[in-house]
């Protein structure tokens, strides 16, 4: 299931309509109007530094790789020994989100090769296809991760207070890498619509494939009425 649902991440733009077209653009478009209010957000951030360090500190962890990687080591152990498939299935879309959406993170990140803000360059300084991690700023890759982690589990759970938690602890997480000075408020912004969209399309994947693969059918005829299960 995993390498089908990251082959139809991979794929799905060749399978967008004009709608999903237009959403890509909606992206784009927020992104480069957050982009205005970088410098701002910025100094927002510097003026507030020292009010909330450890807030910020327990944010970023959400947006550690390693905690998406132990919750969904989490969700499939506990899946196996309760011989649970929601919470193997949910392990399994949690870990296709985070390794589909770091991947394409760190291939942009490189391509991009934007200037982080402690480095007073500006949000528009770029060298492209760099290596050095003070030019990898654009998306933050802690965002990334938190929203891939929270919109899979949010879907999943589909409960307003979870998806109100979840979401709000992938926020608190950009929020953090900007009060650290890492990124811009555009790398956030970006990040979390980006990763959003993977976990949310990985589910709703999965949910159709479901739907398509078991089904019930009552079939009358003269003599009999069959049931008919399809998987």
């Amino acid at each position: 299931m995993a390498l089908q649902g990251a082959l139809h991440i991979c794929t799905s733009p060749a399978r967008w309509e004009k709608s999903d077209w237009l959403m890509a653009g909606a992206v784009g478009g927020v992104t480069a109007g957050s982009a205005a209010l970088d410098a701002d957000v910025r100094r927002i951030m510097q003026r507030n530094q020292g009010t909330a360090n450890g807030l910020a500190e327990a944010a970023r962890i959400y947006g550690e790789q390693w905690i998406a990687i132990g919750v969904t080591a989490g969700l499939y152990g506990a899946g196996t020994v309760f011989r649970d498939s929601w919470l193997r299935e949910t392990a399994v879309l949690t870990g296709t989100a985070l390794i589909v959406s770091s991947a394409a993170t760190a291939i942009i990140k490189r391509v991009v090769g934007r200037a982080r803000p402690y480095l007073n360059a500006g949000n528009g300084t770029f060298t492209l296809f760099s290596f050095d991690d003070d030019y990898n700023s654009f998306p933050s890759g802690h965002t990334v991760a938190a929203f891939s982690l929270s919109a899979v589990l949010a879907s999943r759970i589909d409960h307003p207070v979870a998806t109100i938690v979840l979401y709000g602890a992938a926020c608190l997480t950009g929020l953090s890498r900007m009060y650290t000075d890492e990124h811009w408020f555009s790398d956030v912004v970006f990040g979390g619509l980006f990763a959003s969209a993977i976990g949310r399309s990985l589910v709703l994947w999965h949910e159709g494939r479901q739907a398509d693969q078991q089904s019930f059918r009552i079939i009358p005829t003269p003599n009999r009425i069959c049931v008919i299960y399809t998987f």
